[in-house]
């Protein structure tokens, strides 16, 4: 009976099922990137072409096969109109817009005045269907996707997955790439939901410390040995009305300024 309890409260909380969703997806996706450097870790030879310190997103390099999952889960909002009481007035519409997972139309009365229309949405179960094309994706997530300009050009694509017509959170995007000091950079963006809009870190105790430097984002030289023993952060914050959710290595400072320099309608996809 425990479980279900916990579901309910969470159905009934949108802000805390996502927040518990994506900042789970970013430490299982921290442990997983962590854990494959053995197998991306390799540096290619230094060559006699002079390479750039940073690379726009789409300039990376994949670091294994491409790894892309987009996913429609079908579901779709209709609003709906029902007729409740109304003890001040017999003719102002009540606008209430609500979101329930199943289909309803009544019409109460309680006595007192006359019934008014209250809004009502209803989502209609759908069949999840996998979708190919990015462009597709990115118009129907409900919010804007914001990414680093810049990377540091030994930086390498891990994975990247999204979610259209989710029947709790509508959308979301979880982008994740592997530093040249083989920490892990994720990102876990939604629609905004919540009030709290400030950037906050915490750290996360699910992965231990490792004594790499964190390259700053989007600078020509990373400073080697600035953040040794830097530990693992989850931050939050929120752009126009995107929810983002980061997860890297380095001070709350380092992290605000990743975050205070991601911008929006980036092209991330590796060309190649």
């Amino acid at each position: 009976m425990f479980v279900p309890r916990i579901l309910s409260n969470l159905k009934h909380s949108p802000t805390r099922f996502v927040w518990l969703q994506m900042t789970s997806f970013l430490l299982l996706s921290n442990i997983f990137l962590t854990s494959c450097t053995g197998f991306f870790g390799g540096e290619a030879r230094p060559t006699a072409t002079a390479t750039p310190s940073v690379l726009a997103p789409s300039q990376l390099r994949w670091c294994g096969s491409p790894s892309m999952l987009f996913r429609d889960e079908g579901a779709q909002v209709t609003p709906t109109t029902t007729a409740t009481a109304s003890p001040t007035s017999g003719l102002t519409p009540i606008a209430t817009p609500t979101i329930t997972s199943t289909p309803s139309a009544t019409s109460t009365s309680t006595g007192a005045g006359t019934p008014t229309p209250t809004a009502t949405a209803t989502v209609a179960p759908g069949t999840p269907t996998t979708i190919s094309d990015w462009s597709v994706v990115e118009s129907n997530l409900g919010f804007t996707v914001f990414l680093p300009s810049k990377l540091p050009s030994k930086t390498c694509l891990v994975n990247a997955q999204a979610t259209i017509h989710d029947p709790i959170i509508g959308g979301s995007f979880t982008i994740g790439y592997l530093l040249p000091d083989h920490s892990a950079l994720s990102l876990s963006e939604a629609p905004l939901i919540s009030q709290n809009i400030s950037f906050q870190c915490n750290p996360s105790s699910s992965v231990k410390p490792q004594t790499n430097a964190t390259p700053k984002v989007g600078t020509a030289s990373p400073s080697p040995g600035a953040t040794q023993g830097s530990p693992l952060l989850l931050c939050s914050g929120a752009k126009d009305t995107t929810n983002i959710v980061m997860s890297a290595r380095g001070s709350t400072d380092q992290l605000k300024q990743i975050f205070n320099n991601l911008q929006p309608h980036i092209t991330w996809i590796p060309s190649s």
